[in-house]
């Protein structure tokens, strides 16, 4: 009897240490990464900024690392070279997404088939194509755009000069833009359903971190209050669909004219109609057509809305910087009428900043994740089908080697001497290849028309001499602290 009780413990001994011994081994082929501790892998050790953590990495182990998040290998690409060789020169195996349980959870709930493979090249292409139809040869998208930055505008200078956080309407008059575009509609800015809607939107950037887990632990979302903020994620999408999209959806339906294409749903139910008359193989649908509208709003508010505040960041605390743009503006537009896309080229130095701060602000340093569709072997190291890969763009945008004095805020470095833009192949804030950021064009467009009206009309300045800290915070972006900002009229 005593005999069968030590087996019994013995054998429950070593399957203890045999299970901790398994959880503290990296699968066979991935590459080189620190130790790992049993069942947490890396999480303790990863920080709140991913930037840091994977600078010390890459240090240690090269430019190609492994980490793990509890069960889960992430394996972390650093460098041009690197990123570029996997995105790019191997994009059929590295453009696909990872799976994960947020993200499938709403792709089941709405009836949305992926978001790789043929659903995801054709409703991109769609997309792609028709952002382009309307900001290439047309005047449609800075028509839009400048709608928007009149009413911007209006609202600043009822301001009066005074302190004000900016950031709630640089957010409305950004997230207008992509409504005009789709929905063919603005809103006021202090409308009930838009005020929800962006409240809905925002919550969710808030939120991506502490929904993040559910990823790894799914079970998670059945605590009881809510701490990861699932419940309310997927409340605020409810809120979004049936507040906003689907009711636009129907009304375009039932309001669809062929020969009225100035939105981008019409263009959609034109096109899904047109395909389906032909009994063309298609994914375009009334549940991909809402899932591409949502994409839309994603890739084109909260990167841009961001890209502006950092910019008013680097004015306030470089004020010779903003001084020379509107000296430029002033020089080759002057202030009688607004600025257009045909002034780009006679504006070296102010897209130079734009350039600048896409570069030094880092809005988006680790990327959007990728995922391989089965096992790869890339750079003598093995790359299990499904898992998640890190293009980690910091590494690039402030490479010591690239760019000498990265973590100095200085335009020029995009003039050449003649003080003409000079393009940098390692600039690459909007990532590269197959997936690279889907609103680049469109927010390009928004920050050159926005900025150079902003400071042909008003002179950005500290509130109470307390300029905003150069340092951010991470979320769904890495986005600047909380700050105030005067907004005086120039004369």
């Amino acid at each position: 009897m005593w005999d069968c009780g030590v087996t019994t413990v013995a054998l429950f001994l070593a399957g203890v240490l045999a299970v901790l011994w398994l959880s503290t081994r990296r699968r066979s082929g991935l590459p080189p990464g620190p130790p790992l501790l049993p069942f947490v892998g890396n999480a303790l050790s990863m920080g709140s900024d991913p930037r840091v953590t994977f600078k010390n990495l890459r240090q240690k182990y090269g430019d190609i690392f492994s980490v793990y998040v509890f069960h889960q290998p992430l394996i972390v690409l650093n460098g041009y070279n690197a990123i570029k060789e996997a995105i790019v020169k191997n994009a059929d195996v590295f453009s696909h997404r990872p799976h994960s349980f947020v993200t499938d959870f709403i792709a089941r709930g709405k009836g949305v088939i992926g978001t790789s493979g043929e659903v995801w090249h054709e409703q991109r292409r769609f997309a792609l194509n028709t952002l382009r139809e309307f900001g290439v040869g047309r005047t449609v998208m800075e028509d839009k755009i400048n709608q928007e930055i009149a009413e911007f505008v209006a609202a600043v200078e009822d301001e009066k000069g005074q302190g004000f956080d900016i950031k709630r309407l640089v957010h409305n008059a950004v997230s207008n833009v992509i409504c005009s575009t789709v929905f063919g509609k603005r809103f006021e800015y202090t409308d009930p359903l838009f005020v929800t809607f962006l409240t809905a939107m925002e919550e969710n950037f808030e939120n991506t971190t502490a929904s993040g887990l559910l990823n790894i632990f799914p079970l998670v979302r059945f605590m009881p209050g809510d701490p990861f903020r699932f419940k309310k994620t997927m409340n605020n999408i409810d809120i979004v669909d049936n507040l906003l999209i689907d009711p636009s959806i129907k009304d375009h339906i039932n309001n669809h004219d062929d020969d009225n294409l100035d939105d981008f749903i019409h263009v959609y139910l034109k096109e899904m109609r047109l395909r389906q008359q032909k009994q063309d193989t298609t994914t375009l649908d009334l549940e991909n057509l809402a899932r591409t509208i949502a994409d839309l709003f994603v890739a084109g508010t909260e990167t841009t809305a961001t890209t502006i505040r950092w910019t008013l960041v680097y004015f306030l605390n470089y004020p010779d910087v903003q001084e020379k743009c509107f000296q430029e503006i002033q020089d080759n537009v002057g202030q009688s009428r607004r600025p257009s896309m045909k002034d780009k080229t006679n504006l070296p130095y102010v897209e130079a900043t734009i350039l600048e701060v896409l570069r030094r602000a880092d809005i988006v340093p680790t990327g959007v994740p990728h995922a391989v569709p089965h096992d790869v072997q890339f750079r003598g190291y093995t790359f299990p089908k499904g898992v998640t890969v890190i293009t980690n763009l910091d590494s690039v945008l402030q490479d010591p080697d690239v760019w000498g004095d990265p973590q100095t805020f200085r335009p020029n470095r995009f003039l050449d001497d003649a003080g003409k833009i000079q393009k940098t192949d390692e600039f690459i804030p909007f990532s590269l290849g197959r997936r690279v950021c889907l609103g680049e064009s469109m927010a390009r467009m928004e920050l050159f028309l926005f900025l150079t009206t902003m400071i042909q009309r008003f002179k950005f300045l500290p509130v109470d001499g307390q300029k905003p800290s150069l340092d951010g915070k991470m979320g769904f972006t890495h986005m600047p602290q909380q700050f105030q900002v005067k907004a005086v009229p120039r004369n």
